[in-house]
């Protein structure tokens, strides 16, 4: 359709996929007598037609992603690969950690292997069976030929590519250690490096979001408790000017009362003085009535 129709450009990180006619890997097999052969598992691709594919987005797993490129076309077009069998025989912690971060999944953890040696095999992924059943494996593979002989330390052919590519004992770029910040990594990447690089990364990310939620939130209260803080003001000012209101008009309204009592104290008073004059005219007028008796 590319080429006929001209409707998109075959350009790209991948314009043709692999994997069509069968998913080529390389498999890396140790011993240490020669006779007894074990197969190095790395912690991503393809190996164990029993493990399952793991998720491992957003990290990019770089010595497996090279190992499939390795697995396109021959050894020789890795050369990187002899110096990974190399650092492997002498058990180089370092390197060790690019194929496996847990030690005991690592199969000579203990003691290097003494002879190396690598296959090509085609993988695919296992379909369910006919009864609707799924398989125990997720791969099946198929061996398709040798990639690398078998190695060992001091091997006429394995020093002749280290050589011929000039990885031999090649020294490790020189790092400064005294930059605070080099070993403030160094420091963190000793205590992280046990750990599986997605399950750190995302930590990391959900660290981040987390971080970034909580400063939004805060950055959103301070701007309402900055927009709010005039209208709480005059809120305040308002209630407190209903408040003096509402007590004058509670004074006012005692002041009125006192003086009704006031009144109406005067009023009694002036009622009992007038009792009183009339009750001395009545005594009087009894006293002259008795005095007008007397006298008749």
């Amino acid at each position: 359709m590319t080429d006929r129709y001209q409707l998109v450009n075959s350009y790209g990180l991948f314009r043709r996929m692999t994997g069509v006619g069968g998913r080529p890997e390389v498999v890396i097999e140790g011993s240490l007598d020669r006779n007894t052969w074990t197969e190095i598992e790395f912690m991503y691709k393809p190996g164990n037609t029993s493990a399952a594919p793991p998720v491992v987005t957003p990290h990019q797993p770089r010595l497996d992603w090279q190992m499939w490129f390795a697995a396109l076309g021959p050894h020789s077009q890795s050369p990187w690969f002899s110096s990974l069998l190399h650092r492997l025989l002498q058990g180089k912690a370092d390197v060790i950690r690019l194929v496996q971060t847990d030690k005991s999944q690592y199969p000579f953890s203990k003691q290097p292997p003494v002879y190396l040696r690598a296959h090509r095999y085609k993988y695919w992924f296992t379909e369910p069976k006919k009864d609707g059943s799924l398989p125990h494996r997720w791969w099946r593979r198929v061996y398709v030929e040798e990639f690398y002989p078998t190695v060992h330390l001091g091997d006429s052919f394995l020093e002749q590519m280290l050589v011929q590519n000039g990885l031999k004992d090649k020294a490790p770029p020189r790092r400064s250690s005294k930059a605070w910040l080099a070993r403030a990594l160094r420091v963190i990447g000793e205590h992280v490096r046990e750990m599986p690089a997605p399950l750190l990364i995302w930590t990391l990310f959900c660290s981040a979001v987390t971080i970034c939620l909580l400063n939004a939130l805060w950055s959103d209260k301070h701007h309402q408790e900055q927009h709010t803080g005039p209208q709480n003001k005059e809120h305040k000012d308002e209630k407190k000017v209903e408040e003096e209101t509402k007590a004058e008009k509670v004074a006012t309204s005692e002041e009125k009362l006192m003086e009704e009592v006031e009144e109406d104290q005067k009023d009694e008073e002036l009622g009992e003085e007038v009792e009183a004059d009339q009750t001395e005219e009545v005594e009087e007028d009894q006293k002259e009535e008795v005095e007008d008796k007397q006298k008749e």
